[in-house]
């Protein structure tokens, strides 16, 4: 019974953690991994279409690091229709190339490893 309790109280956690207005910091290491995220999946084409020279010229210019240098929240609202919440936030990169600032908005939502941003939301 114990464990039927238990189990259930995760669960309720769990849903009810999509209606909980996520924080900035998890919403910037959200970003932050999502971004991670689609870096390596340019290197992984690079290093199929390009072979290992093709990756090794990306990583000898360091055109594949960033440096998230600020991040500021805005408005959140919980979305309707696919849970979680669409955030506004603006956001500065630092890259090789030089900065870039994006004011964005995209939704943030509870993942399979915690709060994950889907920027096609």
């Amino acid at each position: 019974m114990h464990i039927f309790g238990v189990a259930l109280l995760a669960a309720t956690v769990w849903s009810d953690a999509s209606f909980i207005e996520p924080s900035e910091d998890a919403m910037r290491e959200a970003f932050a991994s999502d971004l991670t995220q689609g870096v390596k999946a340019v290197l992984s084409y690079v290093a199929e279409t390009g072979g290992e020279a093709a990756l090794a010229r990306i990583r000898e210019a360091h055109t594949d690091a960033f440096e998230i240098r600020s991040f500021r929240k805005g408005e959140c609202l919980p979305s309707e229709d696919r849970g979680g919440h669409i955030c506004a936030f603006a956001v500065e990169i630092d890259t090789v190339a030089g900065p870039i600032e994006q004011s964005i908005a995209g939704r943030f939502h509870v993942g399979s490893c915690g709060l994950a941003y889907d920027h096609g939301a």
